[in-house]
């Protein structure tokens, strides 16, 4: 699975990639909207060049094309067709109104009939939209990918399962989207008894049951990208055959060792004293050389005939002190795995885990759960030892003063962080969560006064069953990202947060455009100003900290594009490796975000004009200006015409005017003809 997914990522990426090209926004524009015929093919061209480097550079992609809104037309590696001859249309049905930004849309059959030699395909396909963060009403064109069904069958599955039993991939739904019997594949097979518990369980497991007449062992893993499971049938025939062979060699050997015990023991009672009788003997030497007194030399002979025995008990007591030990010692292990899988959606039923949770001395009601996080501020400021002895301190802490409140446990999930899982005796929703927050401050105030540091926690909602205490959990999590905002030493419930709206998304990004327009006009303290509207906005309207992260970071990315279109390198300015990346996914508020970027667009701009100040002027392309400024009207002007009539080849005269007027050549055409219109208006 790990490897399939892998891929998949892989090829995400690519597709996210080709949808940053500047050709996308003319091919998914209606035609006519500025540009020449002749410039419209130019662009496709460019486009399917790009789409074949894509498929070329990634093996595990079967086929690719662009679809266009506006013109209704398809655009593949090797040809351009409108969408009524086009051979795939099936695909919209299940992505036009879909409200997402990419979806895997499971098992098809496509034939390619514009092929030479068409051919029937199975295949898995993903859909993402154009732009790349865009509602149905706002999209443009959209970018499908297909991909071999036989190659994630595959890569899911290895030589040595194959011959064990059965494995295949099933999508949300329940259809079989890879196998390896391929007469089976799309059918739904939810209707199952063991695809009923995969359907209904998530993550990943085990457990026994009767496939087809057969006990079996039935294995399981879940993906959360595409929303498919991994699923592996082992007969326990197969399973265990070899373990089998193996137990019955044993057997005989345990046999042939015991009947060669007893042998030892008769033979060893004809020459010897009995064992009890050196036993007592033992015991009585022990016995007097703790009193004082001088054992018989008779039982100081008869304590030596069976010295090693005696040898044997001790250590067999020693070895049972041990084990006692180790036991002890692995408790809060055993705590920490029980109460992670409660966590995690693997162990949902209370009368399951009754007996662990009393055997560990855990005490918990049957229902209503909250689940609570909380996390030390500025870890990074504290050494690894320190920061374990006091996350150890307030796990002992929280879990005191929560079972003062009411019943609960907490464990340390990560250096730094805790999970509380707290119960109630009453259903009462508000006065329980009145309790648990009343808890978390008592918890705050313990690291402050007693610890001298601080601790944000993230409050879930309230939830009756065992089975959706990790909503609660995921819920925790979520709200102590909104420390970023908020900022530390705060009891955040998720209650309390805001929901989002798309009104406001729109105002985020039309402000990061405006940021991005000052970059490209070399103005320092306009991109200043921009930058802190655009965080006094998130701030205001409670943003969801991983949305500013993801604002901020493509902001980063366009802004690094317009360095590059004069030849800046990147990775001088981001720190190399991802430097600034990290960073920004690493930040716990965000002024800490805010500073990064800030930094960075300093020395960007800083760069930028020391460039232009080197760059001089060019007389070839002062030349190929005015040579556009009189002929901008000409229907027929394009870079192959002005590489012609300045005699360079067209890549080099791309570069250069690129380089010069920070600009390509189409858009410095399109925005000269719309200034001449205005002034003609």
């Amino acid at each position: 699975m790990d490897k399939t997914e892998m891929i998949l990522h892989e090829v995400d990426k690519d597709v996210l990639s080709l949808l940053q090209e500047p050709e996308l926004r003319s091919f998914s524009d209606i035609i006519g909207a500025g540009s020449s015929s002749l410039e419209q093919l130019q662009k496709q061209s460019d486009l399917m060049k790009k789409l074949d480097i894509m498929m070329n550079a990634n093996p595990h992609i079967h086929s690719a094309y662009l679809y266009s809104y506006g013109q209704r037309m398809y655009l593949t590696p090797s040809t351009a067709a409108p969408e009524s001859v086009f051979f795939d249309n099936e695909w919209r049905e299940r992505f036009d109104n879909y409200e997402g930004y990419y979806k895997w849309l499971g098992l098809r059959t496509v034939e390619d009939k514009l092929a030479m030699h068409p051919v029937s395909k199975q295949v898995l396909t993903m859909v993402r939209s154009y732009p790349a963060i865009s509602s149905p009403s706002f999209r443009k064109g959209a970018l499908v990918v297909n991909i071999d069904e036989s190659m994630i069958y595959n890569l899911s599955v290895n030589d040595g399962l194959r011959q064990l039993g059965q494995a295949f991939v099933i999508d949300g739904n329940g259809q079989v989207i890879a196998h390896g019997d391929k007469s089976i594949l799309g059918q739904n097979i939810s209707s199952r008894e063991e695809m009923k518990k995969i359907m209904s369980s998530g993550g990943e497991g085990s457990f026994a049951q009767t496939v087809d007449g057969n006990p079996s062992l039935v294995f399981y893993a879940s993906s959360k990208y595409t929303g498919w499971k991994y699923v592996s049938i082992i007969p326990d025939v197969q399973l265990n055959r070899e373990i089998l062979t193996i137990r019955n060699w044993l057997l005989l050997i345990a046999f042939i060792m015991f009947a060669l015990a007893v042998a030892a023991v008769f033979l060893v009672n004809k020459v010897t004293y009995r064992p009890i009788v050196s036993f007592v003997s033992s015991v009585n030497k022990q016995l007097h050389s703790r009193t004082g007194q001088p054992a018989g030399a008779k039982t100081k002979d008869k304590a030596i005939n069976l010295e090693a025995a005696e040898g044997l008990f001790d250590s067999f007591l020693t070895e049972h002190d041990h084990m006692q030990r180790q036991v002890r010692q692995n408790i809060p292990a055993m705590k920490w795995r029980l109460i992670s899988d409660i966590l995690m959606g693997y162990r949902t039923r209370f009368s399951d885990v009754e007996p662990s949770l009393e055997w560990l001395d855990i005490r918990l009601y049957s229902s209503h759960y909250i689940v609570m996080s909380a996390e030390f501020d500025q870890k990074s400021l504290i050494s690894s030892k320190d920061l374990q002895l006091y996350t150890y301190a307030l796990c002992n802490a929280a879990e005191e003063l929560t079972n003062a409140e009411s019943r609960g446990a907490a464990v340390e999930m990560v250096d730094g962080r805790i999970v509380i899982l707290i119960s109630f005796e009453q259903e009462d929703r508000q006065s329980n969560m009145l309790r648990a927050l009343s808890a978390a401050d008592l918890i705050k105030t313990f690291v402050q006064e007693q610890l001298k540091m601080t601790v944000t926690i993230g409050v879930g909602r309230q939830y009756e069953r065992l089975d959706e205490l990790s909503k609660s959990y995921r819920e925790a999590i979520d709200a102590l990202q909104y420390r970023m905002l908020l900022g530390a030493n705060h009891v955040i419930s998720i209650e309390d947060i805001e929901d989002y709206s798309q009104q406001q998304f729109y105002r985020l990004f039309d402000l990061a455009d405006a940021a991005l327009d000052a970059v490209k006009a070399g103005d320092d303290g306009g991109v200043a100003k921009k930058l802190e509207l655009l965080f006094q906005q998130a701030l205001q309207e409670s943003v969801p900290p991983k949305l500013l992260k993801q604002i901020c970071l493509q902001l980063v990315l366009r802004s690094l594009k317009v360095g590059s279109d004069i030849g800046l390198d990147a990775a001088s300015i981001t720190g190399g490796d991802a430097k600034l990346y990290e960073q920004i996914e690493a930040a716990e508020n965000a002024a800490e975000v805010k500073q990064d970027i800030t930094r960075f667009f300093r020395e960007l701009l800083t760069r930028i004009t020391e460039k232009r100040s080197q760059r001089g002027s060019n007389e070839t392309i002062e030349h190929i200006i005015d040579y556009i400024a009189n002929n901008y009207q000409r229907s027929g002007l394009s870079m192959n015409l002005i590489a012609d009539t300045f005699q360079l080849s067209v890549p080099y005269l791309s570069k250069i005017f690129k380089e010069y007027t920070e600009n390509n050549f189409t858009d410095h055409l399109i925005q000269l003809r719309m200034n001449k219109a205005k002034q003609l208006l």
